[in-house]
């Protein structure tokens, strides 16, 4: 071996060490708030191996600590399918419905005690992590719980998750595992951000929440970087892979591995330990290093976890309890109105910024003209507001003896502050209306609602681009969204043919939607996605429904008079069926597929179906929709117990893995000949 090989083999030696070094001194810091030698030091450390690794780039790996602070911008994220799905959680405001979850989860498991656990519920964003072979090699947003976005090299940035795992002592790390985190932004850092942004003439986050997310989503990682985003670990995918018994031991293990988890974790004994448990937080949640708006409570035992099971969208071992509202004073300084896709004209009141549970509160709803009569609400008092549920930011009461003489009662309009004509209240509602169907205001909302996710579900058609064509007078109604120029949409600012074709291609594909979805979309009123779906289920089609009077609506389950009257006097109004025969004329969906084909006789009832890789005729979501309604079952992952794997373009491992386990395989073309069938 020459000189030059075994200078080589020094220089690797070395870049080995300061990772072993700098690894260590990490955990020490950001997980064990614990260090050991001073930020010069550690500079000195980080710098020299990043030299080093410059130098010679043949010795840096992924999981060095200096691709914290690099990595190349991205030009956009991919997307990946979650192997297994990332589910939202149920949450109450009640201790009443605390008590009715613990009596639901003693029922189903048939036991008189239940052991939990409660952690604090800090306000950021979820992601997935997924470690091979010690390695962090991918991270995923949550997205639609079943397909998240790669954030990766932004996860990488991250200072107190480790990029490779060092043996503990107390078992060996999994070969795979995947485990469930929340990214977030501590208080000092969250303030830290905003003053930057203040100094640059940027517009304020509103909370630390959207400023993580915001963080997560931008496409140069050393812009994350800089904003020091922090990492807890609340769970794993699949417990399976630690060979655990609780959720508390599993997350024991992943601490003693140099994962942050949060601290504490309480292991309660009932439900009486576990309110307890809430009630010390909520005495303490103000001084914490972080935001959090409640606490989460989780059935500690694994396997009681999996008999418990989970809906299609939320876990049954699991609830959020949610702290109430902070309240705080600010002062209102105007009242605007806002005119909805229903043309009701909202009150809205303008505040001094103020700072309510983690948010700053700039505006709150004033509901209706009646609400502010009824608590006196006037411009320039000082009032009290809260967060209602924690989201919407609402007035609840003027603080009287502050008046001083200067405040000025608020005088409803008499005429639409967007078209300028008349306003009507009806004898039975609270509500002030605009009359006029064509005030672009009212095309704007209803087109956003049209295109929202549980109606159409049209990518790319966002708030800003829908003004734009509303006001340039491209679209008057939302079947215009099927006649679009898309050369002449090219040359907007900000646009062009990427994204116009991208644009043109999820409208195409919401023709194929779910004529519930249609249904939702054209916004009749009192008709949500529930009540769509069974008008839906009931009728068959559109045409069914158009044709039906109120008669036929009242018989429907949970449809009153007065939702009977609204369905059929929509479709009454020549407007609405102009725009409804337009839709038609544009190819778009007006029949159920659940009546494509009926359940009984389904190949897919009762069956368990897993989609892998991209179908040409129809979005992943599209697809499962259909299948759930011919009464079969979706799966993230192949098992021996799946019965059909789905596969289009570039399937990947679930191919693979349906293969070796003898499962029925469909291309996308035997998948549209079953639903075809009759």
């Amino acid at each position: 071996m020459d000189n030059d090989q075994l200078d080589l083999i020094s220089i690797q030696e070395q870049i080995e060490h300061l990772k072993r070094q700098i690894r260590y001194h990490d955990k020490k810091y950001y997980v064990d708030a614990d260090p050991e030698i001073s930020d010069y030091e550690y500079d000195r450390l980080m710098k020299k191996l990043i030299d080093l690794e410059s130098q010679y780039p043949d010795f840096a790996t992924p999981d060095s600590p200096a691709r914290r602070v690099s990595g190349e911008p991205l030009a956009e994220f991919t997307a990946f399918e979650h192997e297994f799905p990332m589910l939202s959680m149920d949450n109450t405001y009640s201790r009443g419905e605390l008590m009715e979850f613990d009596s639901r989860v003693r029922r189903i498991l048939n036991v008189d005690n239940v052991e939990y656990t409660t952690e604090y519920k800090i306000d950021g964003v979820a992601v997935s992590l997924i470690y091979e072979n010690k390695m962090l090699v991918r991270a995923l947003t949550r997205g639609d719980g079943y397909v998240g976005d790669d954030i990766t090299q932004n996860i990488r940035t991250v200072k107190s998750l480790p990029l490779f795992i060092t043996d503990s002592g107390i078992s060996e790390f999994p070969k795979k595992i995947i485990l469930r985190g929340e990214a977030y932004l501590s208080r000092k850092n969250f303030e830290a951000v905003n003053r930057e942004r203040e100094k640059s003439h940027l517009p304020l986050f509103a909370n630390p929440r959207n400023a993580a997310a915001g963080s997560l989503k931008l496409l140069n990682p050393k812009e994350v970087a800089v904003r020091n985003l922090d990492l807890i670990i609340y769970g794993v995918a699949d417990y399976g892979a630690l060979n655990v018994n609780t959720h508390s031991t599993a997350l024991n293990i992943l601490k003693e591995y140099g994962f942050k988890i949060n601290n504490p974790i309480t292991v309660c004994n009932g439900i009486g330990d576990v309110i307890k448990s809430c009630d010390a937080t909520l005495g303490i949640r103000n001084i914490l290093p972080f935001e959090i708006d409640g606490m989460v409570v989780k059935v500690n035992r694994i396997d009681w976890q999996k008999k418990l099971g989970a809906t299609a969208k939320v876990p049954r071992w699991a609830i959020a309890y949610k702290f109430p509202a902070q309240q705080v004073t600010t002062k209102i300084i105007d009242i605007s109105i806002q005119v909805g896709r229903t043309g009701i004209l909202t009150p809205v009141a303008i505040l001094e910024p103020a700072p309510v549970s983690g948010s700053v509160i700039s505006r709150a709803s004033l509901y209706n003209k009646d609400e502010i009569e009824n608590k006196d609400i006037r411009i320039g008092d000082t009032v009290l507001i809260e967060k209602g549920g924690e989201i919407i930011p609402k007035v609840v009461k003027v603080i009287s003896s502050k008046r001083d003489g200067t405040q000025v009662p608020f005088v409803f309009p008499q005429k639409c502050p967007e078209c300028g004509a008349g306003v009507v209240q009806q004898p039975d509602e609270v509500a002030v209306r605009c009359d006029n169907i064509s005030c672009s205001a009212q095309i704007k909302r209803r087109v956003e609602h049209f295109a929202s996710r549980n109606a159409m579900n049209i990518e790319g058609l966002g708030e800003s681009l829908i003004d734009r064509l509303v006001d340039k007078k491209i679209i008057c109604n939302v079947a215009d969204l099927y006649y679009l120029d898309y050369e002449l949409i090219a040359s907007f600012d900000k646009m062009g043919k990427k994204s116009a074709n991208n644009l043109r291609m999820a409208i195409e594909s919401s023709k194929k939607n779910d004529l519930s979805r249609l249904i939702h979309g054209i916004g009749i009123r009192h008709v949500g996605l529930k009540l769509a779906e069974e008008l839906s289920i009931e009728f068959g089609n559109l045409d069914r429904i158009m044709n039906a009077n109120y008669d036929d609506f009242i018989k429907i389950t949970d449809v009153g008079e007065i939702v009977a009257n609204s369905i059929a006097g929509f479709f009454k109004y020549p407007e609405n069926r102009s725009v409804i025969e337009r839709l038609r004329s544009a190819g778009v969906n007006f029949e159920s597929l659940r009546k494509k084909l009926s359940v009984s006789v389904s190949p897919f009832s009762a069956k368990t179906v897993v989609l892998t890789g991209s179908l040409n005729s129809y979005t992943r979501e599209q697809a499962s929709e259909i299948i759930k309604n011919m009464g079969g079952k979706i799966s993230s992952s192949v098992t021996k117990s799946t019965d059909f794997v789905i596969c289009g373009k570039e399937p990947g491992s679930k191919y693979e893995k349906a293969l070796q386990l003898g499962i029925k395989i469909l291309t996308e073309e035997e998948f549209i000949r079953i639903i075809n069938e009759k």
